[in-house]
């Protein structure tokens, strides 16, 4: 799972599996990579991830799972966005009127 601290919903999933299943080995990591991927792959280890991800890696299979878990998708950007970003975020912001 990535750390803990980089998203709240996965740090409620996270101690639920402590808590709930000790016999499940969590292994961390800084931040979704190739080499991440790669080396789920290689070790035969299983990693949580979203279902938009499913084709992120060729030798890697996403199952769903039927859990009780949500966490919220938004848009990433840098903190000083292009001008083309800025139309963009405009857009989105005027089309689901937030």
């Amino acid at each position: 799972m990535i750390r803990r601290g980089w998203n709240r919903y996965l740090d409620q999933m996270r101690d639920e599996l402590w808590q709930d299943h000790p016999q499940i080995r969590i292994v961390d990591f800084d931040f979704f990579s190739i080499q991440v991927f790669n080396q789920c792959e290689n070790s035969k280890d299983m990693m949580m991830t979203v279902d938009n991800w499913r084709n992120v890696h060729p030798l890697l299979k996403t199952l769903p799972v039927d859990w009780d878990y949500t966490i919220p998708f938004g848009l990433l950007h840098a903190p000083r966005p292009t001008a083309a970003v800025k139309r963009f975020l405009s857009a989105t912001r005027t089309v689901f009127s937030l």
